[in-house]
């Protein structure tokens, strides 16, 4: 009758592990045998964050599960979810009998698994024990951490987990044990659910060794096992989200130069830096913050790079974007100081000027189903949804800016600041706003893909002298939209009427009122000789 006495290893090298996992449990000095007691050094180890090259972090995962000869089983994303129908039948029994008797103890709870079958029957009678031990301990984790009660709503599914799990991945370990080379590691990559942190509670305490890659280092095996004996080794890198586990073990090494690159890109180009690469900030996404401007810092800012503009910042995969969202109403009487103003954005590549309205085409269409379909389990738009869809028009943009989109278009309906027409519901409004946001014009698009988020804002600029058509819903949704993005947005109406009111909420705009009001005031292109003179400055 074995038994197990795992003690946690005092020192680890995290670049030889799979040469010790492979050593028989005898060569190791912390191992002692006592009749029928085993005492064995345990590992449980967590690497947080990631190292520069992001393949030869991969590749020596990879090269570790190889290394290792089958004493490391890769648990994440391959955990067999398999119950069969009398298990299921027995545990919904379970549920029943816990429910009626207002929550059972922990050791109940384990004699019912024990007799209904719901826990492996192994040949030796220590590890039979041990396991159900193992149980008892874990469910009275369960209950303290509950409140002192095992009727917590996430019971069921803990305990249906835990039960399928014990069957699918333990039992065959034990089955097939070598007492000359102990019990194999398990290793984790990325989050964990609350299941699957308890299922490695219990096989860490039954004495497996257990090694975590945590990219996000949100230190949660810390928090699930026992902090004392945990060994942990940190990377440089704090990853924003967790990348997909490759299929396959990359094939590209970095060279020397590419890491001595890495690593000063990590040491001059972080986010709070102010040194930025260009494009550094490709894959994140944009939150805009609106300026709260006179009419001359509205002008004058909107031709400032984002990063000098209060309030910028970089946070977490997010980049905090200062804009100008501002309405003129009427002219100034100094005309060229009002012209000098406007033709020192229209003469940059990132203003597009626009002065026939509508100037976007309003769909049509009940897009209720897309809307739905396009839900997270939290009820909100969900960005990665969107861009899975067929129905997604920016498919053809980089990924990283389809995100950032799409991350605008849930901020946007989420809370729209569009105006909800006569008898329309809130739910309308949002129905609306999402069907609107899928046809951005191309142009607009255009300076979205020109936008390094912490260098020059691109302008959408708004001249409506109200001569071939009024500025339409859709428009102002399209505006909303982009606005939410990060670009600054200037409407100017010279003859002082509203257009932009009457669709968005005035409160998300900033309103300035000029000296004067003109009725037939034409957009006045610069003149040669200013172009000339603007172009050798």
């Amino acid at each position: 009758m074995v038994q197990l006495h795992p003690v946690r290893v005092r020192t680890w090298d995290p670049e030889k592990l799979a040469g010790w996992l492979k050593q028989p449990i005898v060569n190791h000095t912390e191992t002692k045998i006592d009749g029928e007691t085993i005492t064995y050094p345990q590992l449980l180890g967590q690497f947080l964050g990631m190292p520069l090259d992001t393949d030869d972090y991969f590749a020596s995962i990879y090269d570790l599960l190889e290394d290792a000869e089958g004493r490391v089983l890769r648990l994440s994303g391959k955990l067999n979810k398999h119950i069969d129908q009398e298990r299921l039948r027995n545990l919904q029994d379970l549920f029943e009998m816990n429910k009626k008797e207002n929550g059972l103890s922990p050791n109940r709870i384990v004699a019912f698994l024990d007799g209904k079958g719901l826990l492996p029957r192994l040949k030796d009678a220590g590890m039979n024990r041990r396991i159900r031990v193992v149980m008892i301990d874990i469910l009275k984790a369960f209950q303290q951490q509950s409140g002192g009660s095992t009727t917590h709503s996430s019971f069921r599914r803990i305990a249906t987990d835990l039960v399928k799990w014990t069957f699918n991945h333990i039992q065959p370990e034990i089955d097939n044990l070598s007492l000359e080379k102990g019990l194999p590691g398990f290793l984790w990559y990325g989050e964990a659910t609350e299941s699957e942190k308890w299922f490695l509670t219990f096989a860490a305490a039954f004495g497996f060794h257990i090694i975590v890659f945590d990219p996000t280092a949100e230190r949660w095996f810390e928090k699930a096992v026992d902090g004392d004996g945990l060994h942990t080794h940190t990377f440089q890198v704090t990853a924003d989200s967790i990348p997909l586990f490759p299929e396959e073990k990359p094939e590209r090494v970095g060279t020397v130069a590419y890491r001595a690159t890495q690593e000063v890109d990590r040491l001059l180009h972080h986010d709070d830096s102010g040194l930025y690469k260009p494009f550094q900030f490709k894959s994140y996404v944009t939150r805009s913050i609106r300026l709260k401007t006179t009419i001359d810092e509205a002008f004058m800012l909107a031709k400032e790079r984002a990063m000098v503009r209060p309030s910028f910042g970089v946070e977490k995969g997010t980049v905090m974007i200062p804009v100008v969202f501002a309405k003129v109403m009427g002219i100034e009487k100094d005309r060229r100081r009002f012209w000098d103003n406007i033709h020192n954005l229209t003469e940059r590549e990132d203003t597009k000027l626009i002065r026939s309205f509508p100037f976007i085409e309003e769909r049509k269409g009940n897009q209720q189903f897309h809307y739905r379909a396009a839900l997270g389990n939290d009820g909100k738009l969900d960005p990665e949804k969107m861009k899975a869809s067929n129905w997604w028009r920016y498919s053809k943009l980089p990924e990283g800016v389809q995100t950032a989109i799409g991350a605008a278009i849930a901020r946007h309906v989420e809370k729209p600041i569009l105006l909800p027409q006569p008898g329309e519901s809130f739910e309308d409004l949002q129905l609306y706003a999402f069907s609107q946001s899928m046809s951005l014009p191309d142009s607009v698009i255009q300076l979205i893909q020109l936008f390094d988020y912490p260098q020059f804002v691109p302008t959408l600029l708004f001249y409506n002298e109200e001569k071939d058509g009024e500025l339409s819903r859709a428009d102002a949704n399209a505006i909303a939209l982009v606005h939410m993005f990060g670009l600054d947005v200037i409407v100017i109406n010279p003859q002082g009427h509203r257009d932009i009111e009457r669709w968005i909420d005035t409160e998300a705009i900033d309103e300035h009122w000029l000296d004067e009001r003109s009725f037939n005031e034409p957009f006045q292109e610069p003149s040669v000789v200013k172009k000339l003179f603007r172009k050798w400055l």
